[in-house]
């Protein structure tokens, strides 16, 4: 009797880890990259060296996000996954025929984007994905800005399981720093920093 009481116990308590690992799941924030697949990077005074930006710097700007940036995220959720898989192909795609050498006002080239509503939802959709629930977050570059001295994106919140579009942010921030790395990821580390108001935002509207 007393190993019939101890095994249902143990199933007992296996059920409940199970289901805890679920919950989990189903609650995690899952980082899916910086998508540079509608990319513009504009002005006459920079990306000068376009075959060591696609794919090389994609990748680079990706890996210093995983360094630098995941800590951040790992303050703000329980439970922070990779799944950088998901933006992979589409910077894979991205070219140098995403450059666009000219100038301007801030006007002309801040403040539109050629980024919809519509593009980030299809964007989202196409993402193939090893993580089958949980909160995503990824920020669609939208256009980089030698002139202004601005990078602009748009971070985007959607549930993984359905693939919906939760949140839409666009984000325009100062470039700055050390190297052509640097200067342009300063913007995406901006966004970071304001990423914690949103997300618990998002959590209580679960």
């Amino acid at each position: 009797m007393k190993r019939i009481l101890i095994a249902m116990m143990l199933l007992s308590l296996a059920g409940a880890v199970s289901r805890a690992e679920d919950t989990a799941s189903s609650d995690a924030l899952v980082w899916c990259g910086l998508d540079y697949s509608m990319v513009k990077m504009i002005g006459t005074g920079d990306f000068r060296e376009p075959d060591k930006i696609f794919p090389g710097m994609l990748a680079e700007w990706n890996a210093l996000f995983m360094k630098e940036m995941i800590p951040q995220l790992e303050k703000m959720a329980m439970s922070v996954k990779s799944d950088l898989g998901a933006v992979t192909a589409g910077n894979e795609k991205a070219s140098p025929k995403q450059i666009e050498r000219e100038d301007g006002t801030t006007d002309e080239m801040v403040k539109p984007t050629h980024i919809t509503e519509a593009d980030i939802a299809r964007i989202v959709k196409a993402y193939k994905m090893k993580n089958e629930s949980g909160v995503g977050l990824v920020f669609i570059m939208d256009r980089l800005v030698k002139a202004q001295e601005t990078g602009c994106l748009y971070v985007v919140f959607f549930d993984v399981a359905t693939r919906k579009v939760v949140h839409t942010e666009r984000v325009c921030a100062k470039a700055g720093g050390i190297g052509f790395r640097n200067y342009w990821f300063s913007p995406i580390k901006t966004a970071v920093k304001n990423l914690p108001k949103t997300y618990k935002q998002i959590k209580a509207g679960k």
